[in-house]
């Protein structure tokens, strides 16, 4: 079950730019038309869950799509993301921004009714699969500091102290930058897909 939680001063004015449309998004995940037909929709015959295992990470393969953005998982081994319901149905993301989005809202990317049990993230530059509910986040969300294949990307760590040395690198950012999973609602996933969301 997902908590809500209080939002630093700093987090809102970053949550109202966003809500504002402060930049633009590239590659899979723009869909500035208003709609994209390759989003995950199962009556339009794009159904891009995948069987889970639900206990463990699943084997990423060239043949899973990002059921939010459609691209191809293992264009960006080093951002992979994957979610499990525990009816075994699961989604494999192409970035942690994308699990994210997928996390706030999993039905509205096709995925299940069910609660989700499984979490696993690529961490942030040691390219290693960890688990997501046990990872802390991030909250990235200056550009000009990012190199994310679709504009920019929470920071997904192991342990808070290792995400304390990133934020400590930054002026504009703090320790109230780093979040637990259970944190993620729509509106943080707003600020790194907010086109995709409803």
């Amino acid at each position: 079950m997902r908590r809500s939680h209080g939002v630093s001063r700093s987090r809102r004015r970053l949550l109202a730019a966003c809500a504002t449309g402060v930049g633009g998004v590239l590659a899979g995940c723009s869909d500035d038309d208003g709609g994209d037909p390759n989003v995950a929709d199962p009556d339009a015959g794009f159904d891009f869950t995948v069987e889970h295992p639900v206990d463990e990470p699943k084997e990423f393969s060239d043949d899973q799509m990002c059921g939010v953005c459609s691209m191809t998982v293992t264009d960006y081994p080093e951002r992979n993301c994957q979610v499990a319901h525990e009816d075994g149905v699961g989604m494999m993301c192409c970035s942690p921004g994308c699990m994210f989005a997928y996390y706030a809202e999993p039905t509205h990317f096709g995925g299940s009714e069910a609660e989700i049990v499984g979490v696993w993230v690529t961490e942030f530059e040691m390219q290693r699969l960890i688990d997501g509910f046990d990872a802390v986040y991030v909250l990235e969300h200056n550009e000009q500091r990012a190199d994310d294949p679709m504009r920019i990307d929470p920071r997904p760590y192991g342990n808070r102290s290792t995400a304390l040395e990133y934020v400590d690198e930054y002026d504009d950012l703090s320790e109230d930058d780093i979040v637990s999973l259970s944190a993620v609602d729509t509106d943080v996933a707003r600020i790194y897909r907010s086109a995709r969301l409803p």
